[in-house]
């Protein structure tokens, strides 16, 4: 069975430039990873809370190749696509089944996918981030199923990604420098959140 990872946390940061970080879109949602092996799926958050039963339609990771485990963020959206935090809170906080069912009516929820921290079994999390981002594409590429995405990047350009995605009603941008390892439960200044202060957090 794979370990109960904790997740890599972040320093706070200004936007900036440089060719050696990656700069994702940092979506207002809710951390979580997922396992994949020979005795199913299981999904969990930040203090190892079981996520697993809150998000039946998730059940399409049991596609993933077995030893598989990854690291992303639950969101929900609006009607304009943009993140939209209380209404996933509302529904992450049900634990009936029955309410859980109903909710995936008013609450349609998307797995974006940022790491891949084993493969087939085998650990990655003393490789490279740009390692693990061409082998997590290729993995969500061949998974290809609704409510399933890869977390897309931009090399350098922080700074405009920045603007952009705060006139498009992000919440901000992460930006991971290339060469980092993954650092369960460690804050590390190779990851940076990067959003306007008066919504850090």
């Amino acid at each position: 069975m794979l370990p109960q990872v904790m997740p890599m946390l972040a320093v706070a940061a200004e936007p900036f430039d440089s060719p050696e970080y990656c700069f994702e879109i940092k979506y207002d949602g809710v951390r979580a990873l997922a396992a994949v092996d020979e005795t199913g799926w299981r999904l969990w958050g930040r203090e190892r809370a079981d996520y697993t039963a809150r998000y039946p339609e998730l059940e399409v990771l049991r596609r993933l190749p077995a030893g598989t485990l990854v690291d992303g963020e639950l969101v929900a959206f609006d009607a304009d696509g943009r993140p939209h935090l209380r209404r996933l809170l509302r529904r992450h906080g049900l634990t009936d089944p029955w309410r859980i069912r109903q909710a995936r009516h008013w609450c349609r929820v998307r797995y974006v996918l940022f790491d891949l921290l084993y493969h087939r079994g085998r650990c990655l999390m003393q490789e490279q981030l740009v390692r693990r981002r061409e082998m997590l594409a290729d993995v969500c590429e061949k998974l290809d199923v609704p409510g399933v995405e890869f977390s897309h990047a931009v090399m350098g350009a922080g700074t405009t990604l920045y603007q952009q995605i705060l006139a498009a009603g992000y919440e901000g941008v992460m930006a991971k420098h290339l060469r980092s390892a993954y650092r369960p439960g460690k804050r590390s200044a190779t990851w940076k959140k990067i959003k306007p202060r008066s919504r850090s957090r």
